[in-house]
């Protein structure tokens, strides 16, 4: 009796031990996930959502939700949820979210990104920290973008920001493998650090006379130029118009000498006469009174007022009575 009873109670353990493992080998896979069943550290199956067996100890499973967003936070940290009543808080991490724009000016940035697992079997297998890698991933695609920029871009447009982030994020995820999905990028805010902010004033009232001053400038251009052109296309034209008449009147004294010469050249003896009668004539013509020398004698007839004095005709002579 004593042997069957403990030949009973072993087979009753047996069995409780034999349902204990049956029983702990069934798994549920929720809605939105998806399992990997590990045989002796190897992926041999993939199951989604059901209820399975599988063998205790030899295989393992591991889950893990596609459909879940994660939200991951830069440049700042969550510290306190906040609920009924009261707030949450937040921490900056400066290292993370202080960088510079391609004018040497330094910006403080907070955003977050969403993303959800797309492959179970890389995103637990390929990458040892995906969590720290998708981090290091998004800072190197933010302060790229971020350094591309202007300080008064990088400020005013976030929106453009999110835009070209999003695909340079998802296209540098992809490389590694990760198995991640990026759903979104959402800047939260880029400002000057506190720090900075009074240069920042300075330089922008700076920038801020400058463009007044070069309003000015183009204004007081616009206003000079026209007339100074007008000034010049009208000294431009006199002294066209100067040119054109003196080398008009040149070739006519030209023309003139040259006619001249021509019947000098024919008959000297008359033409030199004739110029002789021609200068006595216009030195004479502004003289009050007109003499004829007759011969060799010294007397002078004044044809304006009777016979001339001896003190005139040498005046006129240049010469003694």
């Amino acid at each position: 009796m004593k042997k069957l009873g403990k030949k009973a109670v072993a087979l009753i353990v047996c069995a409780a031990l034999a349902v204990l493992i049956v029983w702990s080998g069934f798994y549920r896979v929720g809605q939105g996930e998806e399992a990997l069943v590990l045989t002796f550290g190897r992926i041999t199956d993939v199951k989604g959502p059901g209820l399975y067996w599988h063998v205790p100890i030899a295989q393992s499973v591991i889950s893990e939700s596609v459909t879940t967003i994660h939200t991951m936070e830069y440049g700042f940290r969550t510290t306190h949820q906040g609920g009924v009543g009261r707030a949450a808080s937040y921490a900056d991490e400066t290292d993370e979210g202080v960088m510079l724009t391609n004018d040497n000016s330094i910006v403080s940035l907070e955003a977050i990104y969403q993303y959800t697992i797309r492959d179970v079997a890389q995103y637990t297998f390929d990458v040892d920290d995906p969590k720290g890698t998708l981090q290091l991933a998004f800072e190197a695609v933010i302060r790229r973008n971020i350094q591309n920029r202007s300080l008064d871009d990088a400020l005013l447009n976030k929106e453009e920001i999110e835009r070209e982030v999003l695909p340079d994020f998802q296209a540098l995820i992809d490389s590694y493998e990760m198995g991640v999905k990026i759903n979104d990028v959402r800047i939260q805010n880029i400002t000057v650090p506190a720090e900075v902010a009074g240069a920042y004033e300075d330089v922008n009232n700076a920038n801020n006379e400058r463009t007044r001053r070069l309003d000015e400038a183009e204004r007081y251009k616009n206003e000079v130029l026209p007339i100074a052109r007008a000034n010049a296309y009208e000294l431009t034209a006199k002294a066209e118009a100067y040119k054109a008449e003196t080398i008009a009147a040149a070739q006519a004294d030209v023309a003139a000498f040259n006619a001249i010469y021509e019947k000098y050249q024919t008959a000297p003896e008359i033409m030199r006469t004739r110029l002789l009668i021609e200068t006595l004539e216009n030195v004479l013509s502004s003289s009050g009174r007109l003499y004829i020398v007759d011969g060799d004698t010294t007397r002078l007839l004044n044809l304006n007022d009777g016979p001339a004095t001896n003190a005139e005709a040498a005046a006129v002579l240049g010469g003694d009575e």
